[in-house]
């Protein structure tokens, strides 16, 4: 199933922001930048439209919206291309996420 087109009840345990095409975080990993389809405290999902090679565990630079950098690390749980879904290691702190959250109410279209 593709994850765009789940249409059941929610199944995570954190807000996700969903970013639109126009308007996306970057997610920096090694010397790749890919566009942030949407982003929890616990996970990202990307596009890879490139079908760039991944290793299963990687680190990287979340940039948001809001000009903040995260520096990130997690597995790759699953590729269905040209998205990639993938799990932190680590939550991102709550506050990270609400801010982000005020940014794009205020700031974006």
């Amino acid at each position: 199933m593709n994850a765009i087109e789940y249409s059941g009840p929610e199944r995570r345990n954190f807000v996700r922001i969903i970013y639109k095409p126009s308007q996306r975080a970057i997610l920096k990993i090694a010397s790749h930048e890919f566009e942030v389809l949407d982003v929890n405290e616990s996970g990202i999902r990307f596009a890879n439209p490139s079908n760039k090679t991944l290793a299963t565990f990687v680190r990287g630079v979340l940039v948001l919206l809001n000009g903040d950098h995260l520096e990130i690390d997690g597995k790759v749980e699953w590729v269905r291309n040209p998205e990639v879904g993938m799990s932190l290691n680590f939550v991102i702190p709550p506050e990270a996420i609400e801010k982000e959250q005020r940014y794009i109410i205020l700031n974006c279209d």
